[in-house]
């Protein structure tokens, strides 16, 4: 069954505006730039060098998230400098939380990016079985990456433990939520959005 079409009007009527957080941030009462921007144990995606980061909180089955997904995708095309971490945070269910392990789990086999953009870009219901054909399709050695889940499970959770509670710390309604420099953004975003919110992150770096 196909995804319901969200438009870019509905991603926009999702929650509220961004709200800068640089103090709050600073002063350690919420989690830091560092801690969810710059997770050692997370992959990222984009130019790892990039001058901006846009860190994501998503869910695999969350249909705002990939609208938003593809719209960042249209950015990423115009804007080389742009650094792209996904924070799994699996809110809707076992489904999610598998699809969320496997992609994780992929990394290692070289097909991290390919199996979060499938995933991403689905559009039908997603299941046990639908995630693993997917995975399939852009390369991944499913045995391989259970195998690795059974082996490094205890790392993988803690990602997203570690992504659960930075989400709650910033008190996000849902998936998405994005941190775009130290601004945090609790709705969807259409490329505009994201151009914007790019282009204020390095205004504030410049400051």
């Amino acid at each position: 069954m196909q995804a319901p079409l969200i438009n870019r009007r509905a991603i926009l009527g999702a929650a509220a505006i961004g709200l800068v957080l640089p103090t709050r941030l600073m002063a350690g009462q919420l989690p830091s730039v560092e801690e969810v921007a710059f997770d050692p144990e997370i992959p990222v995606l984009g130019n790892p060098e990039g001058d901006v980061t846009i860190v994501e909180y998503t869910d695999y089955q969350c249909p705002y998230c990939k609208l938003s997904y593809i719209e960042m995708m249209k950015v990423m095309a115009e804007d080389p400098g742009i650094r792209v971490v996904m924070r799994d945070w699996p809110i809707f269910g076992q489904v999610s939380r598998n699809a969320a392990l496997l992609t994780l789990a992929a990394n290692s086999q070289g097909r991290y990016a390919e199996a979060f953009h499938i995933l991403m870009t689905n559009r039908e219901r997603l299941s046990f079985k639908r995630t693993a054909q997917l995975l399939q399709e852009v390369g991944v050695d499913m045995e391989l990456a259970r195998r690795e889940i059974a082996t490094r499970g205890d790392s993988f959770v803690g990602i997203l433990s570690r992504t659960e509670a930075q989400a709650k710390a910033f008190e996000l309604p849902g998936t998405p939520g994005f941190l775009i420099g130290t601004a945090l953004y609790k709705r969807g975003m259409t490329a505009d959005d994201f151009r914007k919110a790019v282009a204020a992150a390095r205004a504030a770096a410049r400051a």
